[in-house]
């Protein structure tokens, strides 16, 4: 009896590390595809048509330090633009930016591009150095950059049009990646509760312009989305992205104050409503 018992806790122990090696396996293996970035594996998560309306794809990233399935706004996009004619495709997100409550060791720091860049929680917030702010931020950068440029394939499996959605610190690294001319450009761009964080602490002459200086540069056609339960800077910059860009036509960019707050599924709906709204008018279906 007290084998059986060793037994059967020594495979106990083991479930959660073999969960935590199997994020996705509640998902169908052909929704489960991979892109190369820093010669390790990422996932993409790829979800065909559900309508009898064929308009393209939307690839989305949800906010850096989460996955390509991740709950609330994101997911409920990839599993339910579909039904509205769009293929989803899902990209892992960026990790390792540094947050309030979060803390990195310099030895941590160096190892740029290896799984050391993981933060860990409950400690108090640091004094970050512009050096390590601007490494981790690069870093990031370049990896957004690797995989979108490898989706090509898998954006060519479903012909229309191409919306890019971008999610909360997400939506700030990808504005600039667009803005540097580094990553595809899509034919429509959607940035939700756009924000970057920690950007002052980094020495002047290496920080980027503005999100809104980098959009009112832009051609694409930009739905700017902004709820009321955003981060305090997405919020505080929301008027100023307005501002710099409503000397724009209406198809080229249009800020959408949600009345509902993007923590519950009315809230996704309502945004879900606006991205086919927006696209379906760019696009001309």
């Amino acid at each position: 009896m007290s084998q059986f018992l060793i037994v059967t806790i020594s495979i106990l122990a083991t479930m959660p590390n073999a969960m935590a090696q199997q994020p996705y396996a509640h998902l169908s293996a052909d929704e489960i595809k991979f892109v190369t970035i820093d010669g390790k594996q990422s996932e993409v998560l790829v979800r065909s048509w559900e309508s009898k309306n064929h308009y393209g794809s939307a690839v989305i990233i949800a906010a850096s330090d989460t996955d390509a399935d991740a709950a609330g706004l994101a997911s409920y996009l990839r599993t339910n633009i579909n039904a509205r004619g769009w293929a989803s495709i899902s990209l892992t997100p960026a990790k390792g930016l540094y947050r309030p409550n979060y803390a990195t060791t310099p030895e941590e720091i160096t190892k740029a591009g290896t799984d050391q860049l993981q933060l860990t929680s409950n400690k108090s917030t640091p004094k970050y150095e512009s050096s390590q702010l601007l490494e981790l931020r690069n870093f990031q950068q370049a990896s957004l950059n690797e995989a979108l440029n490898q989706l090509t394939s898998t954006t060519d499996l479903f012909p229309g049009g191409k919306i890019l959605i971008v999610i909360d610190d997400t939506a700030g690294m990808v504005t600039n990646l667009l803005y540097d001319k580094k990553t595809p450009t899509p034919d429509v761009l959607v940035i939700v509760n756009a924000y970057r964080e920690f950007e002052y602490l980094i020495d002047p002459q290496s920080q980027r312009k503005s999100i809104a200086e980098q959009l009112v540069s832009m051609s694409i056609p930009i739905l700017d989305i902004q709820s009321a339960d955003a981060h305090p800077n997405a919020i505080e910059q929301a008027p100023t992205r307005l501002n710099y860009n409503q000397v724009k036509p209406a198809k080229y960019y249009r800020q959408y104050q949600m009345s509902l707050d993007l923590s519950s599924p009315s809230g996704w709906e309502e945004a879900l409503d606006q991205i086919e709204g927006f696209s379906r008018t760019v696009i001309g279906r």
